[in-house]
């Protein structure tokens, strides 16, 4: 299958997995094309793009046609999946014949775009929403990964993280390690524990001295 759908809650590092493994295959991130000099080439066959945010249904088919060839990532761009048109337009891009074909028969106007296009991307959408409530014909035509956790689960998930270099670099290990004994500690009183979590627990720990209280404060907010 040339797409995948992951869901589960917000801030259990499933946009940073996504991406760590598309650069670990040797995919090379051109969501910033500002930042590649004029006349540059591509190959998009090994290259990725991450979108995030709204989009409309003609946004997206803007999307799917000049990222075509290459692996795209919705990031928390659940308006796709809400809207119908839309969702037509997705389930062209992943469908699972030998060709898939987009099309777009409504009024151009003056645009740029063709009516229709073989589409021979792949497709990534990261999302908060509940499994269940992702269009099933979506869900039939992807990989689908759901990571849902139990609080043990996400704590687990965090210490993976946080072995990471790329994990917060400023924040040294020690107090890395100290925020994830801190958050074991009082998992019951986290609201919502996540990687967020972490990520305060950690950069308050860096600081040094008595950051216990201020840390159990800031975490039992449920910020």
């Amino acid at each position: 299958m040339p797409s995948c759908v992951i869901t589960g809650e917000g801030g259990l590092g499933k946009s940073y997995t996504v991406m760590k493994s598309l650069d670990s295959a040797g995919l090379k991130n051109i969501t910033d094309l500002a930042a590649f000099e004029t006349g540059t080439r591509i190959n998009t066959s090994k290259a990725y793009r991450v979108v995030k945010g709204f989009s409309t249904a003609k946004g997206l088919y803007r999307t799917l046609f000049e990222s075509n060839g290459m692996t795209i990532v919705f990031d928390d761009c659940d308006s796709i999946l809400k809207d119908d048109v839309a969702r037509n337009l997705l389930k062209g891009a992943l469908d699972s014949y030998s060709k898939r074909y987009i099309s777009w028969m409504a009024d151009m106007r003056d645009d740029d775009l063709p009516k229709s296009f073989e589409f021979t991307g792949r497709v990534i959408f990261v999302s908060n929403m509940p499994l269940e409530k992702i269009d099933q014909a979506i869900r039939t035509r992807c990989m689908v990964v759901d990571l849902s956790m139990t609080e043990g689960q996400k704590v687990e998930r965090m210490e993976v993280i946080a072995r990471s270099e790329e994990f917060l670099p400023e924040v040294s290990d020690v107090a890395k390690t100290a925020a994830l004994a801190f958050l074991k500690a009082h998992i019951g009183s986290v609201p919502n524990l996540s990687l967020r979590s972490l990520i305060q627990v950690a950069k308050i720990a860096n600081r040094g001295g008595q950051w216990q209280d201020l840390a159990k404060y800031v975490i039992t907010q449920g910020a």
